[in-house]
Order: C-alpha cells, then structure tokens, then sequence
C-alpha cells in the first residue's frame, strides 16, 4: 500500500467504519479528523514550530489522518513520530499504510502508557467518549492520574478527552506546543471549570478557535467542536487569541482576551465577541427572579393527557390540572386565561396527578384507578423518577409561573430562539420550560398586569446574543440554559423598569 495515497486511505477508513454500528462508534467515541480539516489544523500550528525537524505524537491515531497532514505540511521537517492506537480494527490497517515512515504506532491505551520520550508537538483528535460511557474503575484510577499529575480535581462528568488533554503534558518537550480537536462544551459546562484552570494555571494558553455552531465538523457526530492550542510552559501574562468561523486560517472574527480576565470568567464563550460587556455591577435575573425547571413527570405520555383521554377514563377535575404545550406548539407570547384562569389555547391540556392511596383509590374512583392501571400496563411506574415517588402517579406540587421562557433554542430558529411568555393563566409547564417566580418583594408589585407586560417585553428586548451567552452551546446550533444560568445573567434594564415604575407611583402619591 502507498502511504501517501490519500484515496486508498479513505477508502479503507470507510471500510473499517462500516464494520461497526453508529451506535458503538458513538460509545468509543471514535470520529476520523477529516482530510480537509486535519492539513488546516497542521498547517495553522505550523509557523508557532522553530522550523527545526519537528517530532510529534499523536494519541489517537486510528488511520493517520492527522498524520497524512503532518508528512504533507512539514516535508522533511517531519521527525520521528509516534502513534497510540487501541482499536485493532485500525491499528493493523495504519501500520501497513505507514510502515515505510518515520513513525512508530504502538498498540495500547495512551493513558496507560508511562512517556517514554518527549516531543516538540501533540496533535489530537481524541475519541468523544461521554463519562456515562467510561466504566466507574476507569473514572476512578484517570481522576486520581489527573490529580497526580496536575494537582486538579477533575469532575466526574468529565468526557474521556478532557483526560487525554490534562495527561498529555508530560509527554512534551519544554516548550512544547499541544493543539487539540475537542468538544466546545467544555468552555461553558461546570466540568469544565478544572479543564479552563489547567489551560490558564499550568500551561501557556495561546488560541481557542471555535467553529460555528451549525458548520459540524464531523458528519457522524452531533457536537460542536473547537481546536485549543497550548505550549507546555508555565503561563505568562499577555493575550490569548478566541478566534470563530468556518476556516480555521481565515476566522471571521478574533478577539485578543487578556489571560487575567480568563482566571475570573466562568462561561468562556462569551470570550469570542469584541462587544463592550455589560457592566460588572449590573444585577442579574436572580436579584429579581427565582428560575426553576418545570415538572419533570417521569412520563409525559401518561401524566400529560388531552379531553379525549380525560373523556375516556372519566377523569375527574381534581385530578387535573392545566399545563401548556411543547413551546414548538405554542403560537403565543402571551398565554390568556378565561375568567377561572384556564389557558386559552387550541388544544386543552392537563397533568394528571394524585395523592390518594391505591385501596382508597380503587373503592373511592374505580374509573381513575383504571386509568392508574392502563399506566402500570405500560410500566410507567418503573421509570426513575415515578419510582422514587409515593404514591408514583402523584407529581410535584407547583404554582403557575408568570413568566416562562423555553430550555432550549437554535440559533437559526424563525423568530426569537429564546422567547420570555407571558402566563395569565394557571397552567403550569414541564421541564421543557424554565418558570421565572418573583421574588418575595416584587411578588406583591408584580399584580400589576401592565408592569408585568413591561418586564416581559423588556426580556424579550434583550439581544439575544447574551442570552445564549448564559447557557452553552452544542452541535447544530443547538442552545441550552438551565436555571442558574439564566439567573446569572445581567439585567439592568430591569432595574431600570422598576426605578421607573416606582418614581411613577411616588408622584401619583404628591
């Protein structure tokens, strides 16, 4: 086999590829570097070399796509390499493609390997392989590697790759420049507060480049990706490059952040736009608002029922209460209620839920207790969260929320992808809605139906952009903010809202 003939090896990753499910290739986490991608990534790190004969090491090798761009961009620059591969699938297959090169690939786990040697550079594409994946025993001896290693408590949410990059260093020369192809949703994410203080604590942080959230990098996967490049040296003071767009040479935008700023900023997303911030003493949603999740039933498809059902099984009202549709069904900004503060809407739907006991049940509502039968027939009661509950079909009490806001968005959703509804009525949401309650002193002024509207119509002015700054972002676009996200983020023109409203009614009062 010629190893330079990049056809042949296309062809034989397609082949290995399809011997295996979309499903176990997800669960190992094994996504190939495109071809295009892998010759923009080496030829980008390639002036930050000293021009010298440059060795490399590449962690993840499978076919050697990396690699291929390695020969290619450094010509006779390129030294001594070394490849890890676990996979025997590939591992045989790369070793015949390069065997006339001046690379080494070993079989086995590299994050069980002892460095042996060091090199000038590591290119990385590691595999994706989300913690639920990672057996406990594994979990358990990498975390206590990574704490070895670099004195960081490693969350246990962590993806296998944040491993592969926190144990990479040691294998570096002094000086020695590091660049990973990784998942973006370490920027924003809790677990990846220990990732952030690895990259701005113990190494010097260069660039982080971020490809738009809709332009994925790989075919087969579903996330949003970014490359970090780092030199193993202790850090220094000065700018760290947050470049974003499609062409990895050519971004659409940079922005230069200073790297004290990166030691003090949670959400690291917000680093790759070079608009003024909002200012550090505004008040956030949480000074005004409480946001939590709306219910999470355990099964939607028995607890959220419509008048056909309630008719068949003769559901009586105080067992049911109003609750609104998924937010792609919901047409409105403002939910109107009747006179007894039932939503009107097309399409009348309630949550099911009670608290009397099975033998009162049975005697006291045979028709109910059939229905709570036909529920048990289709084990909804062994779900996670129904078990844990007593009786399980009897769900969280919660008030009607005033203002709702649905979980998730995309960025190229018609309209506003993140849209505060107003809630006349006394339906409730599920955990596909996050519920906005008042605080205990705003609850009182909040009656008032036109400042409500104001404060409502105030969110939904809010750019976007910051919005989606509070949450995290993943592959396709795809936008997500859990409560204290959104509680973190900053609204002065609340503040304002208020200071208004109150200096109107102090002067209604002279």
């Amino acid at each position: 086999m010629a190893p330079n003939n990049d056809t042949l090896r296309k062809s034989l990753q397609s082949a290995l590829d399809a011997q295996k499910s979309q499903v176990e290739r997800n669960r190992l986490g094994q996504f190939v570097t495109p071809d295009n991608l892998a010759e923009d990534l080496i030829r980008h790190i390639r002036p930050l070399t000293d021009g010298k004969v440059t060795t490399m090491l590449e962690p993840a090798m499978g076919l050697g796509s990396l690699y291929a761009a390695f020969v290619k961009t450094f010509g006779e620059k390129a030294g001594k390499s070394v490849g890890y591969e676990l996979d025997h699938t590939y591992l045989d297959t790369a070793r015949k493609l390069w065997n006339d090169h001046d690379i080494e690939i070993r079989q086995g786990d590299f994050l069980t390997a002892q460095p042996d040697t060091r090199f000038d550079m590591i290119v990385a594409n590691p595999p994706y392989v989300r913690h639920h994946h990672i057996p406990a025993t594994q979990k358990a001896r990498l975390k206590s590697e990574v704490m070895k290693a670099t004195g960081i408590n490693l969350s246990g949410l962590a993806g296998l790759y944040c491993y592969f990059l926190m144990l990479s260093t040691r294998w570096l020369k002094e000086n020695g420049l590091s660049c990973w192809l990784i998942p973006a949703e370490f920027l924003d994410v809790n677990y990846g507060t220990a990732v952030k203080h690895y990259l701005t604590e113990q190494v010097q942080l260069l660039e982080i480049h971020r490809f738009r959230e809709d332009d994925l990098q790989f075919s087969d996967a579903l996330v949003s990706s970014c490359i970090v490049i780092f030199r193993n040296s202790k850090p220094k003071a000065g700018k760290v490059a947050f470049t974003q767009g499609k062409d990895l040479n050519a971004p659409s935008s940079i922005n230069l952040v200073d790297c004290g700023r990166l030691r003090s900023e949670a959400k690291w997303s917000r680093l790759f736009e070079s608009e003024q911030p909002t200012a550090s003493n505004a008040p956030s949603l949480g000074e005004f608002f409480t946001v939590k999740r709306g219910i999470a039933t355990g099964n939607n498809d028995f607890f959220i029922v419509d008048l056909q059902t309630i008719k068949r099984y003769h559901l009586p009202q105080q067992f049911l209460l109003p609750i609104l549709p998924s937010p792609r069904l919901l047409k409105t900004d403002t939910i109107k209620g009747d006179g007894d503060r039932m939503p009107l809407l097309d399409e009348g739907l309630f949550l099911f839920s009670c608290d009397m006991g099975e033998e009162r049940l049975m005697k006291t509502w045979p028709d109910v207790w059939k229905y709570i039968a036909h529920g048990i027939s289709q084990k909804a009661n062994e779900g996670y969260i129904c078990s844990k509950r007593n009786p399980w079909y009897a769900c969280e009490r919660r008030k009607p929320a005033p203002i709702v806001i649905p979980y998730m968005g995309r960025e190229q959703t018609k309209g506003r992808s993140f849209r505060f509804i107003r809630n006349e009525s006394m339906a409730l949401t599920t955990n596909v809605y996050l519920s906005l309650y008042p605080r205990a002193d705003l609850e009182g002024i909040l009656q008032d139906k036109l400042l409500l509207e104001k404060i409502c119509e105030t969110l939904n002015a809010i750019p976007i952009k910051r919005v989606m700054d509070c949450g995290r972002t993943y592959g396709g676009g795809l936008h997500k903010l859990e409560p204290k996200e959104l509680m973190s983020m900053p609204v002065p023109e609340i503040r304002d809202v208020l200071t208004n409203h109150t200096a109107q009614r102090q002067s209604l009062l002279f």
